[in-house]
């Protein structure tokens, strides 16, 4: 149940008052007392149902009012007794008392947005609204001061998390985003290097974006908490097993894969898969893939073995992507990497230190 106190003035010799008066400016019958003192109570009782916080002060600014304080203020006993400094801690409560005296003294509302903390969830925030209780003006002047304040304290610590909540999503999308230009630049320019044809340049980077991207996807959807390793891997695989290719046989644990560390990886396991259906086992359909996976004490390990049944004739060249292999892929994890490739397999390994997913 909201607490309440009155010294000195009571709502209908205050706030009453003002209701009294308003009714004259807008032309509608006066007011009685009694009823003046009907519409504070359910004005009163409304305010309970709100959350919201109306305190009076006078031209002192001492407290003449308290209704409905938060539950996690002071009494109201208090509050009328102490005032602000019963409420905020020294620095606050100077910047608030600040705000009220310049109220009263030029008749402009204020609006406030400040901190307390409190016992039973830490850190609170309340949004203060301060406005003049303005005497009537004299005869020929435009204005004749202040008798009082009325504040309105409205706890926004809710909205304020949500906003913190935006804020840290907006710079980690901004740091991520950053981060995947910065790999898609590298592989840009591996890709030109090696490449001896436009045709050539444009159909190989268009792959290696699209494997960024099905990654991406994937990380998007897990709300940036890290993808599994199978579903990655399969992710990126499953678009260039042709008909009757089956796909690689997985073995070891499926670790679960941050999102920088799963943007690597499938950009290796999709250069592995290309390698593989233009010179090894998916694309003739004689041998197998086999992919382990390991914990180590470091963090963790891929392994792909590809054996061909039939030897081709000679390896791949160095167009075939082992820059992104052997460079890239490797230094952006922190890790350390193996790689063979001989005419009748290919071995590559990769071994990453584990990371913190956030």
């Amino acid at each position: 149940m909201a607490r309440s106190a009155r010294e000195a003035m009571s709502p209908v010799d205050g706030i009453g008052a003002g209701l009294k008066g308003s009714s004259h400016r807008t032309g509608t019958a006066p007011m009685t007392r009694e009823i003046s003192v009907d519409r504070i109570k359910t004005l009163l009782r409304g305010l309970r149902n709100s959350g919201l916080c109306i305190l009076y002060h006078d031209a002192d600014l001492a407290v003449r009012l308290v209704e409905n304080p938060p539950p996690g203020w002071p009494t109201a006993d208090v509050i009328l007794a102490e005032g602000d400094v019963a409420i905020f801690d020294e620095k606050t409560a100077a910047r608030v008392i600040e705000t009220k005296r310049d109220v009263l003294t030029t008749g402009k509302p204020a609006r406030l947005e400040v901190a307390r903390k409190e016992r039973n969830r830490g850190g609170a925030w309340y949004e203060l609204h301060i406005e003049a209780d303005l005497l009537p003006p004299a005869e020929g002047e435009s204005r004749d001061g202040a008798r009082g304040l009325f504040v309105s304290a409205n706890d926004i610590t809710e909205l304020k998390t949500r906003e913190e909540t935006l804020r840290s999503l907006l710079f980690e999308v901004n740091h991520r985003s950053r981060n995947l230009l910065a790999i898609m630049q590298s592989v840009l320019g591996h890709t030109a290097r090696n490449a001896e044809t436009v045709e050539e340049l444009e159909r190989k980077f268009r792959g290696r974006v699209a494997a960024l991207a099905h990654s991406q996807d994937l990380i998007t959807r897990s709300n940036w908490q890290g993808i599994r390793f199978q579903r990655l891997a399969l992710n990126q695989i499953s678009g260039h097993l042709g008909r009757g290719i089956a796909p690689p046989m997985m073995v070891g644990p499926d670790p679960l894969v941050g999102p920088n560390t799963a943007l690597h990886l499938g950009l290796a396991l999709h250069e592995l898969a290309v390698n593989s259906v233009t010179f090894g086992a998916f694309g003739r359909g004689r041998g197998e893939v086999v992919i382990r996976t390991e914990t180590t004490g470091e963090g963790q390990a891929m392994c792909w073995d590809e054996h061909l049944n039939v030897p081709r004739e000679a390896p791949p060249g160095r167009g075939f992507g082992q820059a992104i292999l052997g460079q890239i892929v490797p230094r952006a994890l922190n890790g350390s990497v193996e790689l063979e490739i001989a005419e009748d397999r290919v071995h590559y390994r990769i071994d990453w230190p584990e990371t913190v997913i956030v």
